[in-house]
């Protein structure tokens, strides 16, 4: 624990850090996700930040944004910390990357930028020769460290805004959640005591760090006082082995990730690569960000049951932005807890366990975190549902932001909302689920409910069947989304078909072939009448940063005809 008597803003945190362990390494880099490229003690975090933080005071004044426009990389922490040391707003944006200005990353920063209005954007001397007009810039690799002695504390406090944090854009345009220091810190303990772990813990990340769970995940680091290790998406993506490989060994080690990220650890890591893993130390494996699959965590702890991988290592998760990160997760030393509802009773709006049958597999995402209020309430009537009866999930708390930067009406809707019987003030979150023993199961997002005939149909659930009806199908890349036709919505069915099959053709009856199947599957599991199923070639679904399928930009993208261009037809995968 730290000795510093005062230590309710993240600064606070870093600098007693610095000051009780300056030699202890927190942060190193990995090359590619193989060789250590840099490594950074407290000390040096904190030294470096002082100095950026002087600079950009002469830019900036407390409480204007500052754009963090870097790579994934040491400097991107350095720069968060050095806005927060100048008293700034850090406002962390995707990487730059290769492609046009049209793309989709330059397009999503520039919103960003326009709803932030940044002062002043940090990046690399390089970057920035590229960098649009508007704000003053600073080029972290030409900051004097010198410039750390003439550092003074600003005045902030655990109210004053830290960051803004982005969402990720699943459901629409990304919107700015506004985190004060207080809120992270709260989020950041709550994480910690969920895992049990101090100083010891080794953590490796391959997370985006503009992202919510890649920056909490890193900022860990400086909170719990242990050392963390970074590496790019994209070396992970390559080698799945790489992220293993940095929590290997007998030492504790802990790790957050997507769903898909365990997926792909099975189906690329091959036998060979696990015998050099040792598993036995991963303490605590955070899964999230989308919906947690029981088959997906059966089939990790199989593959890597000879690793020394023990399930009750899997921590399930829900959480969001507008609460930092994490609402509910656990328990901890328990193998997660799957539970099978009936389907009919689920379009009906009750989790209604069932043996056999027709029935829907769901993880249980565990139990609130620390003075945390999580209600399931019906969303036009805001009353609290009963255990077992499906309503969207409200969230109270210290980790619930403030609102949404600059824009009124989004925070009105979504915050300060009061429940009927319940004291306090309540975050809509916009996610529908139902408390069963204690335990909160996520069906889904409220937006994204494929609504029928007066039946609601949870979109990972009708993607499950699509996904397991043809072998040419790929894995996670299925979207189900409604569409109105006038009279009545229909569902309409986009997926990708594996490289393999609009390769070769393998196991591919014809196009027509594989949409049959899956409309007759989907019909007789879900009795959803399916208007159109498009099958695609893979990469044409789109995906936030965080691997969430956008449903949203899906159903749009299908009304105004932008699947058409990619739609596999007959001649292609015959």
């Amino acid at each position: 624990m730290l000795s510093s008597s005062r230590n309710d803003t993240l600064i606070e945190v870093c600098r007693a850090r610095a000051a009780e362990r300056p030699d202890a390494a927190v942060y190193t880099y990995l090359r590619d996700g193989e060789e250590p490229a840099a490594t950074l003690t407290f000390a040096e975090l904190d030294r470096r930040a002082r100095a950026l933080a002087v600079e950009l005071g002469r830019h900036a004044g407390p409480g204007d944004r500052a754009l963090v426009h870097l790579p994934q990389g040491l400097d991107f922490l350095v720069a968060f910390f050095g806005c927060l040391y100048a008293g700034l707003v850090a406002v962390p944006t995707a990487p730059p990357e290769a492609g046009p200005a049209g793309s989709v990353s330059a397009r999503r920063n520039a919103g960003i930028a326009r709803n932030a209005g940044p002062v002043v954007v940090v990046s690399t001397t390089a970057l920035l020769a590229g960098f649009p007009p508007g704000p003053a810039r600073v080029a972290i690799d030409g900051v004097d460290s010198r410039l750390a002695r003439d550092w003074r504390r600003p005045a902030v406090g655990a109210q004053s805004l830290a960051y803004l944090q982005y969402s990720s854009g699943s459901t629409g345009s990304p919107k700015g959640v506004a985190l004060s220091h207080g809120n992270v810190l709260h989020n950041m303990t709550s994480i910690r005591d969920l895992c049990e772990v101090d100083e010891r813990l080794r953590v490796a990340t391959w997370l985006p760090l503009f992202h919510d769970m890649g920056l909490i995940s890193a900022l860990q680091g400086v909170l719990i006082g242990c050392h963390v290790t970074l590496m790019s998406p994209t070396a992970f993506v390559k080698h799945p082995i790489r992220w293993l490989r940095r929590l290997s060994g007998p030492e504790p080690s802990g790790t957050a990730a997507p769903n898909f990220a365990y997926d792909l650890c099975v189906s690329r890591i091959t036998d060979g690569q696990k015998a050099e893993l040792d598993l036995s130390g991963l303490h605590a494996a955070l899964v999230g960000a989308e919906r947690v699959r029981p088959d997906t965590l059966r089939r990790f702890s199989t593959a890597f049951a000879p690793c020394g991988f023990r399930p009750e290592a899997f921590l399930p998760c829900y959480g969001l932005a507008e609460s930092t990160l994490m609402v509910t997760g656990g328990p901890l030393r328990r193998p997660p807890e799957a539970r099978r509802f009936a389907l009919d009773a689920l379009a009906r709006g009750s989790a209604t366990p069932a043996a056999d049958g027709d029935v829907v597999e769901l993880v249980a995402c565990g139990e609130p975190g620390r003075d945390l209020t999580v209600v399931v309430a019906d969303p036009d009537t805001l009353t609290p549902c009963p255990d077992g009866r499906i309503g969207e999930i409200f969230v109270a708390g210290q980790s619930v932001a403030t609102g949404y930067w600059n824009a009124p009406d989004e925070t009105v809707r979504a915050f300060g909302v009061t429940l009927d019987g319940v004291d306090g003030d309540f975050l809509r979150t916009g996610d529908v689920g139902t408390f069963v023993d204690g335990q909160l199961y996520v069906t889904g997002r409220r937006k994204d409910l494929v609504i029928v005939d007066g039946v609601n149909h949870h979109p990972a659930d009708v993607e499950a069947t699509a996904e397991a009806a043809h072998p040419a199908i790929r894995r996670g890349c299925c979207a189900v989304v409604s569409v109105d036709h006038g009279d009545r919505e229909t569902a309409v069915i986009l997926a990708e078909l594996t490289s393999r099959a609009v390769r070769t053709g393998d196991g591919v009856r014809g196009i027509r072939g594989v949409a049959e199947v899956v409309r007759r599957a989907v019909s007789a599991r879900h009795g959803l009448p399916v208007h159109d199923v498009v099958l695609l070639p893979p990469g044409s679904l789109p995906f936030t940063t965080s691997g969430k399928l956008q449903h949203y930009a899906c159903r749009l993208g299908y009304a105004a005809g932008a699947f058409e261009r990619n739609r596999l037809r007959d001649e292609v995968a015959a």
